[in-house]
């Protein structure tokens, strides 16, 4: 059996240990009124830190690596939401009493909360840890909180109430790498610098709440549509298959048919199994199977009749959907009579 070398550390033995260590360095400055940034380097460990105060978030961004396997113990620990992203290197997180111990990496994003209880993070030797860590304040998450869709773990906000400890992990899509560059690069300085990160913070934020919710959406049962919703519903599909060049906006299709833009869209997946513009792509594709199997018009001919105004986007979504090229489909239909079921 393998044994655990790691070294456990409270805060208080992390402490003891800086003012014990006499090789110890450490810079703080201040680039902004919001912002204090710590570098350091002691025989421990080596990193920096940012720390900045917006309006109506917190934000950290932390760079760190350790000299040796250690376990950073946080007792009695408690705090509101917090989101991590991970951009580089890798630890183990655990919630003592509620979570096994779970690998934190790139490519991964966190949602926690702890309320009284013990979080421990274990960093290995050499593993150069980048993560962008931070959290809405409660006022700020109340005035979200007053309409629907949050995930299940801040449902309890809606009500006023603070919510239990919890640990959830997600996956990052390539909107929120983008939005994670944005943030370490930030071009601007001062007041704009501030806005700029408030907007993207808040941006990552409802990409990672939106994930979630959607996985919750997908686990609960579907309310019960009523027959004159159902009705509403297929009038919407048949619009857009009437203007499948020039189709509607989501609002204004909803509008037409009498339901709210949610209520659609749940509405459509209900009942046709896809997302509005879902069934418009496939309905359009659709279309232009058949066209090209009469061969009487060109590629570029058929994407245009169908609605796309670039030849090779719609090549690419043909390919996707019946896995040969518009022209090759076309090419065999002729010479072949091969047709897709």
């Amino acid at each position: 059996m393998a044994i655990d070398m790691a070294i456990v550390l409270s805060a208080e033995d992390y402490e003891d240990r800086l003012q014990a260590d006499q090789s110890r360095t450490e810079t703080i400055c201040h680039p902004d009124p919001f912002e204090t940034k710590y570098t350091w380097s002691t025989v421990m460990d080596q990193g920096w830190f940012r720390d900045l105060q917006l309006r109506d978030l917190w934000l950290t961004i932390e760079e760190n690596q350790v000299k040796e396997d250690v376990v950073y113990k946080a007792d009695s620990a408690s705090w509101g939401p917090a989101s991590s992203f991970f951009v580089s290197g890798t630890l183990k997180n655990r919630h003592l009493g509620l979570t096994d111990e779970n690998l934190e990496a790139p490519g991964g994003h966190y949602l926690e909360c702890v309320q009284d209880g013990i979080e421990t993070d274990r960093w290995f030797t050499g593993e150069q840890v980048l993560r962008i860590r931070f959290g809405l304040k409660l006022n700020a998450i109340h005035q979200f909180a007053e309409s629907f869709g949050l995930p299940q773990e801040l449902q309890a906000l809606t009500n006023g109430e603070f919510p239990t400890s919890f640990y959830r992990q997600g996956t990052i899509t390539p909107e929120m790498r983008v939005i994670l560059h944005q943030i370490l690069q930030c071009p601007y300085q001062g007041s704009i610098k501030q806005m700029y990160l408030e907007a993207k913070v808040l941006e990552l934020s409802a990409l990672q709440f939106a994930q979630f919710a959607e996985e919750d959406s997908v686990c609960q049962p579907l309310p019960r549509l009523k027959l004159d919703e159902i009705e509403r519903l297929y009038h919407a599909r048949d619009i857009l298959i009437n203007q499948p060049e020039h189709p509607p906006s989501i609002l204004s299709l909803a509008r037409q048919v009498g339901l709210n833009d949610f209520k659609l869209k749940q509405g459509f997946r209900q009942i046709f199994g896809t997302t509005v513009f879902g069934y418009l792509r496939d309905y359009r594709l659709e279309q232009a199977r058949l066209l090209l199997a009469e061969n009487q018009l060109t590629v570029q001919q058929v994407a245009r009749a169908i609605g796309y105004s670039h030849s090779g986007y719609f090549a690419k979504a043909f390919k996707q959907k019946f896995g040969v090229s518009p022209k090759a489909y076309q090419l065999n239909g002729v010479n072949g009579g091969r047709s897709l079921p």
